[in-house]
């Protein structure tokens, strides 16, 4: 066996093993890939070793106050050891092990607050964490759905979703940043940050009672900018989204389109492997004629992406869809054979020449023509007004009275909008022959803001191991409206599978 090289440490410290007559203190040191337990400092014998993986479950145990961690549970030769340690040092342990391992005990760590939206496999909650009391989401989604879903593909998807998200987590303005997973007994639990905006969807439906039934062309660049630097980052890591469209882009801050982030990896795949998992996946009216023509032996790279930002900046400019169809099958049809007329009249506001020329660079069918991520931050459209941020417009004089008349428009609209109604043309529009795996942020756009003044005390419910909410009556909600969630008259007869 190879010799432990301690230099490779990412941290240590001494937690201890209580035992009847005498206690034993052990010297806990993390590495990237497993963490060592042993008697002395450098030991090359060490009795435990973890291995950081999703195999790996570990419970965590709140001391009497439930203010901080006490212990931690692992497995070991089909039993649990507990191994107690200082609450400081157990906290960054359990920072160090989040989306590598599994955790247990997310009725103890996390309140939820309010059901923010409901897939066809999940359920999303904003949910307050009882150690940083931030908030954050939390989606539940059924250990059914990964196990029934066709060809035994929904746990491969499922962690490999994770795993793209964990390479993705140092850029928190980039994109949904997975903070933790936790397992119940039928449940899994990805708890992600908490975006306080809309998604683009939102935006839109909102903006179709201004006058031009449209965003103002300055956010429409604001946008296209901060979504085009997404993609630049993503693609320079050879990671494919494959599910790009207004639902999955949502905004980190309420009106703030330069806090714009991607949602949604499910679908996402690495540019590396050799053979892609669902080759031919996407909503139809935003996939590239490349994936939906191609045979499920050829491979297509990261400008699929490129063609689909394309389908949104054409949505953005026009107000209208590329592809159009009465139905399912008449916009899948219209996507796959690619028929979408570009040769707009120019309205000297959003089809100019620069919007148009970069619209045409990105929708090219032929995806070796298509211009990538960094080639269209360089094109004038965007280029010239790389200094339009929404920070930028409040301190222009003519731009900062529009966009203050923009803003107020905005904040009337928003009383009124209920964010779970259907939003789009594309709503509920899949390629009926691969199941879409969303596993972390499908129904983002039903998330609405929390206040930061709302304390923890105003809110009750507990997460549970045996059926999620099982005991807790969650409400239908709408933006603006919404109800904390409240204990049902049942909770007392469901204590038993509480964390």
């Amino acid at each position: 066996m190879d010799s432990i090289d301690y230099t490779e440490a990412k941290f240590k410290f001494l937690g201890i093993r209580k035992h009847f007559f005498k206690d034993v203190t052990y010297n806990i040191t993390v590495f990237d890939e497993i963490v060592i337990m042993g008697i002395t400092a450098d030991c090359q014998n060490p009795k435990y070793r973890i291995k950081l993986s999703l195999d790996t479950k570990i419970n965590w145990e709140l001391s009497k106050n439930k203010q901080e961690l006490e212990c931690f549970e692992f497995p070991y030769q089909n039993k649990k050891k507990v191994v107690h340690a200082q609450a400081k040092d157990l906290l960054r342990f359990k920072e160090l092990l989040a989306g590598k391992v599994l955790f247990e005990g997310i009725g103890d760590l996390y309140q939820p607050l309010y059901q923010v939206g409901k897939g066809s496999s999940a359920k999303v909650y904003s949910a307050r964490n009882v150690l940083d009391k931030g908030v954050y989401a939390v989606k539940a989604i059924e250990k059914s759905f990964l196990k029934l879903s066709e060809n035994g593909n929904g746990m491969q998807a499922f962690k490999s979703e994770i795993q793209i998200l964990r390479s993705l987590s140092q850029y928190e303005h980039n994109f949904l940043v997975l903070s933790e997973i936790y397992e119940g007994d039928s449940i899994f639990y990805v708890v992600t940050s908490y975006l306080e905006g809309l998604s683009l969807s939102g935006e839109l439906e909102k903006a179709k009672t201004l006058p031009q039934k449209r965003l103002p062309i300055q956010s429409i660049q604001i946008i296209m900018k901060k979504l085009l630097i997404n993609l630049k980052i993503l693609h320079s890591h050879r990671i494919i989204h494959r599910d790009l469209k207004p639902d999955n882009l949502m905004f980190a801050r309420k009106n703030d389109y330069s806090s714009l982030v991607l949602v949604d990896f499910g679908l996402a795949t690495s540019e590396l492997l050799d053979k892609y998992l669902f080759p031919k996946c996407g909503t139809p009216g935003y996939v590239a004629p490349e994936v939906l023509g191609s045979r499920s032996d050829l491979k297509y790279n990261c400008k699929v992406d490129i063609f689909s930002a394309g389908c949104i900046f054409y949505k953005l400019l026009t107000g209208h869809s590329l592809f159009l169809g009465q139905n399912f099958d008449e916009v899948l049809r219209s996507n796959r054979h690619c028929h979408m007329d570009l040769d707009l009249p120019s309205d000297g506001n959003y089809i100019t020449d620069q919007s148009l020329d970069l619209l045409k660079k990105m929708l090219n069918k032929n995806a070796k023509n298509r211009i990538t991520a960094i080639q269209a931050l360089q094109h004038p459209f965007i280029d010239s007004n790389s200094e339009l941020s929404t920070q930028a417009i409040q301190t222009t004089g003519q731009q900062m009275v529009k966009n203050a008349i923009y803003q107020l428009n905005l904040a009337e609209l928003e009383s009124k909008y209920n964010s779970q109604n259907e939003i789009g043309e594309e709503q509920n529009l899949k390629i009926n022959d691969l199941k879409r795996y969303s596993i972390i942020t499908e129904v983002q756009q039903q998330q609405m803001s929390m206040s930061a003044k709302r304390s923890s005390g105003q809110f009750s419910g507990t997460f549970y191991q045996k059926d999620p909410l099982s005991a807790v009556r969650t409400l239908k909600l709408h933006t603006e409206t919404s109800q904390p969630i409240k204990n049902s008259s049942h909770h007392s007869q469901n204590s038993d599978s509480q964390f």
